[in-house]
């Protein structure tokens, strides 16, 4: 069976670069969060970032869905109620993604206190925090983190993939793309089962990859001209979509990448959506009161 060369996502080679293994976020965004606190800023970030989060408390604590959701929800409600986006905002040497990791790590740690002393915990992720700020480095858990973002990213442009075949009646292209990829299966077993000639399946795969490469490559650019730096925002976007195709390449393929996806993803997709709808509700309507500042 024909392989997908995942080295397909890769733009030509530019000289050796310090590639960031997630991609950083704008600053315009969060300000917006961080001033007004109004819902559609607020569900766009949970759109963008629920997901990877999840994932990464699934391994990082291997925990159950539920419970990682549970601490996903808290680690966002201590974004507001630490401050922390704000004196993000004041000191952005960190990638807002390790903050996030900071914290996931931390509430996990601190399970069994987290009811009971949520202000402790806190003050103890600051100076994490600030270690975190003067090392400055990738380590694992920023692996991890985009390792689970990709998955995320791959799911959501599958799913995306799906809801147009499926509207403009190209259910059969669908469905071969997603055996080959997905299920493993050969051009044959793929003609037998949807009753194709081989050369019909052939060409509805690599018509409907290239599709679902375009997508994923406009996905791409949506995520970083939402969190990206609007200066820089071509060459961000190059960036990021040559670090992808590097991930990819070094899983093997993209159909590698795609079984290689963790049974947990269906459960974290039954749940999120009233789960974000509750933390949404929870995050626009929070107290204004929020922890003492620390210059």
């Amino acid at each position: 069976m024909k392989r997908i060369e995942s080295s397909s996502l890769i733009l030509e080679a530019r000289g050796p670069a310090t590639v960031n293994r997630f991609p950083q976020t704008r600053q315009t965004l969060i300000q917006q969060i961080v001033a007004s606190r109004e819902a559609p800023g607020w569900k766009t970030f949970l759109d963008d970032y629920w997901g990877p989060v999840v994932r990464f408390a699934i391994r990082t604590g291997n925990l159950k869905t539920q419970d990682a959701e549970d601490i996903t929800a808290e680690a966002f409600k201590i974004l507001v109620s630490a401050d922390l986006l704000s004196r993000w905002l004041k000191d952005r040497r960190s990638r807002l993604s390790t903050m996030l990791c900071v914290v996931v790590r931390n509430l996990i740690s601190n399970r069994a206190r987290v009811q009971s002393g949520r202000e402790k915990i806190m003050e103890e992720i600051i100076p994490v925090l600030a270690a975190e700020n003067e090392e400055r480095q990738t380590d694992s858990t920023e692996d991890s983190f985009y390792e689970a973002w990709v998955e995320e990213l791959l799911q959501t442009t599958l799913k995306q993939l799906q809801q147009d075949s499926l509207s403009q009646g190209r259910v059969n292209a669908f469905r071969v793309f997603y055996g080959k990829s997905l299920e493993g299966l050969s051009n044959p077993e793929m003609a037998q089962y949807l009753n194709l000639k081989v050369t019909d399946v052939e060409n509805y795969y690599k018509r409907t990859r290239g599709q679902f490469t375009d997508r994923l490559r406009a996905t791409v650019e949506e995520h970083v001209r939402r969190y990206g730096y609007r200066d820089n925002f071509a060459e961000e976007v190059e960036l990021e979509w040559q670090t992808l195709g590097e991930y990819l390449k070094s899983h093997g393929d993209l159909e590698s990448v795609f079984r290689q996806f963790s049974t947990e993803t269906d459960e974290i997709r039954f749940q999120e959506r009233k789960s974000k709808a509750d933390l949404l509700q929870q995050l626009t309507s929070v107290d204004d009161r929020k922890t003492p500042q620390h210059d």
